[in-house]
């Protein structure tokens, strides 16, 4: 398979591809849309549907991956898993790639922990977990070593989650 921006395959393969990072628009019928959509789909597709309904969602997707992210200290934009910064690529493990995103996503305002476990790994997380910790850390860690000027890249929000100013 070979690199690209965006894929749009059946639910079923698409699940697969979306376990890799890259952005997918998965079709099939109405049952598979949950399953796909938390295996990291990035957009659904419901059977029937039209070339140009895919074409739309297809450049809405993109719109969305694509985006830069400006910061006082630089920007920041996603290549599969990698995050681009100022000093270079940054590789990303999938569950940190997905934290990230949401956290970018909802830039501004505090994201729960339970939230991002769910949007990580797909299930909540159980009680006691530490796992969205752990990958943030793991992100704070990885960004700052690339770009001191960072500093506290994610601060956490007492009893409201992270939040990326």
């Amino acid at each position: 398979m070979s690199n690209a921006d965006l894929y749009a395959a059946p639910a079923r393969q698409a699940q697969e591809i979306c376990q890799r990072g890259t952005p997918v628009i998965a079709w099939g019928p109405p049952a598979l849309l949950r399953s796909s959509l938390l295996a990291g789909c990035a957009d659904y597709l419901k059977d029937p549907w039209t070339p140009e309904e895919l074409e739309l969602r297809a450049l809405a997707v993109l719109a969305r991956v694509q985006r830069r992210h400006e910061f006082p200290w630089g920007a920041l934009s996603f290549e599969g898993l990698n995050l681009r910064t100022p000093a270079g690529l940054v590789s990303l493990t999938l569950h940190e790639s997905r934290i990230l995103r949401t956290l970018l996503s909802a830039r501004g305002e505090p994201v729960p922990r339970d939230a991002l476990s769910y949007r990580a790994g797909g299930t909540p997380a159980p009680a006691g977990s530490r796992a969205v910790d752990a990958h943030v850390a793991a992100l704070r860690r990885k960004v700052r070593a690339a770009i001191p000027a960072a500093g506290r890249f994610i601060p956490c929000v007492r009893c409201q989650g992270y939040l990326l100013p």
